[in-house]
């Protein structure tokens, strides 16, 4: 029998691009899936599109909510699947994604490898980072759209902090972490995220957020360390940008901790990333 999985989508004014992520979930061949999307209570037509599947959703909540981990919070609840998995509106998953989850050795994480889709660059790439021991979490989140939770562990260790608005993932990872869960790769391609590629510009609101996680989940003394170098990185962020160095630095830096994998031509379809990520073990 089939291990139930249960995806959750959450959503606020996707009309434009929740359709493909929706089609990407329900084409898996995949005899237990249980698909929940959760909206925000959007204004430009989303609910109009999800409708067009009402009829093989399990449910569809469209209402006000405190943020994205209130939402996500709102979908494991009504979640009956063994495991869940959480995938954002313009995102997609890998054709193969749920039967290679299902397959999986038992776990209270299963995390895979994701395709970042750099639409300014047109290009997509594949990074070689699935790790989720303690030290790596202590400095860098595991790919969460291509990570699938037990719901048992979500039972055990508690639903995301919706106190947080852009670090409540990395926030949980840790929590389970420190709990004792059981995190486990999965080695193939899982899903297709949208982004402006791995290097992220640093908001005073994400700053803030990483201290708190650091301050929650590190000693004091190497709290404070990291919590100092993340600032350190950020002005020197701001000084690269101001130069026009900080892509090419960017792109070297990236390639020495993200190993490149794979790497291809953004056309604009996401078949054109499967048919290359397929063979990718």
């Amino acid at each position: 029998m089939p291990v139930p999985i249960t995806v959750i989508t959450v959503c606020l004014n996707a009309a434009e691009s929740i359709e493909g992520t929706m089609l990407s979930v329900l084409g898996q061949d995949y005899p237990a899936l249980e698909y929940i999307v959760i909206d925000g209570g959007s204004t430009d037509g989303t609910a109009e599109v999800v409708g067009r599947y009402r009829e093989r959703l399990a449910r569809f909540v469209s209402e006000p909510d405190g943020g994205i981990y209130d939402a996500f919070n709102k979908g494991i609840r009504l979640a009956s699947g063994e495991i869940v998995g959480l995938l954002n509106a313009a995102d997609c998953y890998a054709p193969w994604a749920l039967r290679a989850v299902g397959d999986a050795a038992e776990a209270d994480v299963l995390c895979g490898k994701m395709a970042v889709i750099d639409e300014g660059r047109g290009r997509w790439t594949v990074y070689s980072r699935t790790g989720s021991g303690e030290e790596h979490l202590e400095s860098h989140m595991l790919n969460h759209p291509a990570a699938f939770v037990r719901r048992s562990a979500y039972e055990r260790y508690g639903l995301f902090d919706a106190g947080f608005k852009i670090a409540g993932d990395w926030d949980l990872m840790l929590r389970f972490s420190r709990g004792g869960a059981v995190f486990r790769p999965v080695d193939r391609v899982l899903t297709a995220v949208r982004g402006g590629g791995v290097s992220w510009r640093p908001s005073g609101l994400l700053l803030r957020e990483n201290a708190r996680v650091f301050a929650r989940w590190l000693p004091p003394v190497r709290a404070a360390l990291k919590t100092s170098a993340m600032y350190v990185r950020a002005l020197g962020r701001v000084l690269l940008d101001a130069t026009g160095a900080y892509r090419p630095y960017a792109n070297l830096r990236d390639a020495a901790i993200l190993p490149v994998e794979a790497e291809g031509q953004w056309s604009g379809e996401m078949g054109d990333i499967w048919d290359v990520v397929k063979q990718i073990a």
